[in-house]
């Protein structure tokens, strides 16, 4: 049974429902928010669908969004007080009820309630996904998909709310499914996507480099993502103290809570780990996305040294797709991912930070591997273009919504 009868001229209208932390436009960063950035402005050039996006309100963004034709934005403001994720999180997960609702999701479910007609479509975009309970009770189980975006277990608590999922990998996808009752018809894959007009090989800015204190001489490795223990960024550098290579030196960008400007204790830790290296690293602090391919294309290798199951690894595919060689660990989707790249891929463990400093050591000693890896991964990249990630987005969506989704 169809959700609404579509004839071929009609959009079908779905609503996005990202965490309440970060604005859409993504002009405070996060990955989620990107994405939804990319996917909101190719809807806006080929109209395919009608969208309604939640988002916390914020004035740069608001600006930002002025002129769509095809996405309504819902600026729902955070309610006072403190939303006690880690209780949820713990509820969810350990005890395997309904956590706590957020008051943010029920104001969001307020402002649907005005919006006719009622979305076709709702899509939890990551976050605490069982804050959408209340509004699957709304619409109905068979609107609703769950857009895994990291979380790879299943709860009946999942599966009474979401008649369906995005994975944005196939190992996301198979974790998920192991403890779902779902359909897996579905259970759909949906590869996370970069701008690959922007993200592209090009010429490394010499004035950049000098900015930054690095010489032609000096081969960077390049950190880039959040300060935060599970992404490795300690061994990392621990490999490259580790070598006596003076011109093999460190460039980390990113910070601990996106364009926010708080430290955390782990990111002071690094500042004191990193003084044995003296000038051999460079903290950038955050970079906006739209800055990024300017650093991806100075340096000479970029590491992704994640300890934890990686669910895709955007980092990766914007260096692959700026020419750059890729070195990372084997977790979640990332092989998935950099598969056809050449990339080199290390096991997790005791080791890590060995074999890290290792492969920095061969790749240092081999710029011609280094050349050939940059060329695969930039060829691998096109992959993940926003106009194929926009055209399989559509395809799912008219499936679930003309065939009915899952009952």
């Amino acid at each position: 049974m169809a959700l609404r009868n579509h004839d071929k001229e009609k959009r079908p209208r779905v609503l996005l429902i990202p965490p309440p932390d970060l604005p859409v436009p993504a002009v405070q960063g996060g990955a989620v928010e990107t994405l939804l950035t990319h996917l909101i402005r190719e809807n806006e050039k080929q109209g395919q669908l009608e969208l309604l996006c939640a988002s916390v309100p914020d004035d740069v963004a608001r600006r930002a969004a002025e002129g769509w034709q095809h996405t309504k934005m819902l600026y729902v403001p955070r309610p006072s007080g403190h939303r006690r994720y880690w209780p949820m999180v713990f509820l969810e997960r350990c005890v395997g009820i309904a956590a706590p609702y957020d008051p943010w999701y029920q104001k969001v479910q307020l402002s649907l309630a005005l919006e006719l007609p009622p979305p076709d479509l709702i899509i939890g975009e990551g976050g605490n996904l069982t804050q959408c309970s209340a509004i699957s009770r709304m619409y109905g189980r068979r609107r609703c998909l769950a857009h895994l975006h990291g979380q790879t277990t299943c709860t009946p608590v999942m599966d009474d709310i979401y008649g369906g999922v995005l994975a944005i990998s196939e190992f996301i996808r198979g974790e998920y499914l192991s403890t779902s009752s779902i359909d897996h018809q579905r259970a759909y894959i949906l590869h996370n996507c970069i701008d690959t007009n922007r993200f592209r090989p090009g010429p490394a800015s010499k004035t950049l480099r000098a900015q930054l204190g690095f010489t032609d001489e000096d081969f960077i490795v390049l950190y880039c993502g959040r300060l935060d223990p599970d992404k490795g960024i300690h061994k990392l550098m621990e490999a490259v103290a580790s070598l006596p290579l003076p011109h093999v030196k460190l460039l980390i960008v990113g910070s601990p809570f996106f364009a926010r400007t708080q430290q955390s204790a782990f990111q002071r830790k690094l500042e004191q780990q990193a003084k044995s290296l003296g000038d051999r690293v460079q903290f950038t602090g955050y970079i906006p996305n739209e800055d990024l391919p300017d650093y991806y294309r100075l340096t000479d290798l970029c590491c992704v040294p994640t300890l934890v199951e990686e669910a895709a690894g955007l980092v990766a595919v914007e260096a692959m797709a700026c020419g750059r060689p890729v070195l990372a660990t084997r977790s979640g989707g990332m092989p998935e991912y950099l598969e056809g790249s050449q990339a080199v891929l290390v096991e997790r463990g005791d080791t890590v930070a060995d074999q890290l400093a290792w492969s920095i050591r061969m790749l240092y000693e081999h710029p011609a591997l280094c050349a050939e890896m940059g060329a695969a991964g930039a060829e691998r990249a096109k992959a993940f273009s926003v106009e194929h990630y926009y055209a399989e987005f559509v395809r799912i969506v008219r499936d679930m919504t003309e065939n009915g989704g899952a009952q």
